[in-house]
């Protein structure tokens, strides 16, 4: 994936930074004169890195300061003081020196003043540049081409590292949420969903249904056949169950042989004749384990649906649920019950 970067500072620093920025591979790069335009620029689109040119503290200051924002707080940020004024013209004379001072500590002295500001705003990293105007382009010594080109690769680096953390953290999470057996959400991903619809549907004032399923006589299955039997039972289901709910529902394997199915926008007839659908569905066509074992399985399911008395995080709604299950299943099972 292509990089992206924002320089921020004056055109000619713009247009040297780039030139050192082609050896590191492809990235678009964007600019900013002003502070304003490096706020627009944030805006429409979060760059890996931002170089700031910092001879005009004032707005610099500014531009860093938007990084303490949470979209743009891995941004990674250089900081970088040229010989240059703010109008973009070089210095004409150094800065005059305190009593008793030569121009070179001066010089350090206003360096150690921007390096600490910069620091203090928790830039990334700090670079000072001795630059020299050759007709209306900026240039370096070669000493200062490398130390620039060696800053920008770390910088580089560090966007590298990052991307790769994220798209790690991605995956964990997302293994973290699915269930290793059906592939389905889990029942950590049902706690942080399920709060999360019930909002919605109070929100819209809309209804939302939940359903509760589990596979009867699940243990004599194992008993009969094996643990492998069982497993691929589960599978089987939890497919049939997937490709026959719509495409707003939601499915998740609640624990063992039970799953759970949350019905946005569903009203407490339709969650019914949803679940009364899916019950005679499974219990009607058999299962094919393998080329030398058919089953024949059921469910029993309780059926809820949110009212104004429920919890935020739906605790009740899914007691009310399981109670329905445990009913259904007192009943003589194959069946469903709605509480």
């Amino acid at each position: 994936m292509e990089r992206s970067v924002l320089i921020v500072g004056h055109r000619a620093f713009c247009q040297m930074t780039k030139i050192y920025l082609e050896p590191l591979g492809d990235c678009s790069v964007a600019e900013a004169q002003t502070a304003a335009q490096a706020t627009l620029a944030l805006q429409a689109a979060t760059p890996d890195l931002m170089i700031v040119q910092a001879d005009d503290l004032a707005w610099a200051a500014s531009c860093l300061q938007l990084r303490g924002r949470s979209a743009f707080q891995w941004v990674y940020s250089l900081l970088v003081v040229t010989t240059l004024e703010p109008g973009g013209k070089p210095e004409a004379a150094p800065p005059p020196a305190q009593a008793g001072e030569t121009h070179p500590r001066a010089l350090k002295i206003a360096a150690a003043e921007h390096q600490a500001k910069g620091l203090e705003l928790g830039v990334d990293a700090y670079l000072a540049l001795d630059t020299a105007w050759q007709g209306e382009t900026l240039e370096l010594s070669p000493a200062f081409q490398r130390l620039l080109t060696a800053q920008l690769q770390l910088a580089w680096t560090s966007t590298q590292r990052h991307r790769e953390l994220l798209t790690t953290n991605d995956l964990l999470s997302t293994i973290a949420l699915v269930d290793p057996l059906t592939e389905l959400n889990n029942r950590r991903a049902l706690d942080w969903d399920l709060p999360r619809q019930i909002t919605r549907a109070r929100d819209g004032d809309r209804p939302l249904g939940l359903m509760i399923f589990d596979l009867d006589f699940f243990k004599k299955i194992n008993d009969t056949h094996g643990h492998l039997v069982g497993d691929v039972s589960l599978k089987l289901l939890s497919a049939r169950l997937r490709h026959n709910l719509r495409a707003n529902d939601t499915l998740f394997r609640y624990g063992g042989e039970e799953f759970v199915v949350l019905l946005s926008d569903t009203s407490p007839e339709e969650a019914n004749e949803i679940a009364q659908r899916l019950c005679n569905m499974i219990g009607h066509q058999s299962f094919t384990i393998n080329d030398d074992l058919e089953l024949s399985l059921t469910v029993s399911v309780g059926v809820s649906e949110l009212n104004d008395s429920d919890d935020a995080k739906g605790i009740s709604l899914l007691e009310r649920a399981d109670y329905g299950l445990r009913q259904a299943k007192q009943m003589g099972r194959n069946r469903v019950v709605t509480c």
